[in-house]
């Protein structure tokens, strides 16, 4: 895992921007991004209907942790927008963008209205790099989320706004 940033935090608007290759095509990124069983291997267990335009539906990060979302934009291959409702946050929102890069894709993560940019970027770098494990098919552990995260917390820090 690298641990410098890829993007940035800006506290003072509770806005994150990174942005992540992977090396997988459109497709298969999109199901990483839409499907049950591709969002429980990097982001979180989901819970309700399948994703699609308008769904709302509950996202289990930890047994007793669960964030609730809808879909407001669905383009499939290209843009997926979510809101964010984080237990004991206010509502915020999740802007997923996709590209081509190469032989692979481009991930472009804008999270807006965020209490903590600089912890939200952290862990947004995180499950982007699990993200590009299991699109690439080595799936990692949660177990090491906590790890990579404390001493992400501490790179952002350094470089937020």
């Amino acid at each position: 895992m690298d641990l410098e940033p890829i993007g940035s935090a800006d506290q003072a608007s509770g806005r994150v921007d990174l942005h992540q290759t992977v090396a997988a095509g459109l497709p298969r990124v999109w199901e990483a991004l839409t499907s049950a069983a591709g969002l429980t291997a990097w982001l979180g267990r989901p819970q309700g209907p399948v994703l699609g335009p308008g769904v709302r539906f509950g996202l289990w990060h930890e047994d007793q942790v669960r964030s609730e979302h809808e879909v407001l934009q669905w383009t499939p291959l290209r843009l997926l927008v979510l809101t964010w409702d984080f237990p004991g946050e206010p509502v915020s929102r999740v802007r997923l963008g996709l590209h081509e890069h190469g032989t692979g894709s481009a991930v472009a993560l804008e999270h807006q209205g965020v209490p903590d940019a600089v912890a939200y970027a952290a862990g947004w770098h995180v499950h982007l790099d699990f993200l590009a494990e299991v699109v690439a098919g080595r799936p990692r552990s949660f177990g090491t989320f906590w790890d990579d995260y404390e001493a992400l917390l501490r790179n952002y820090g350094r470089h937020a706004r």
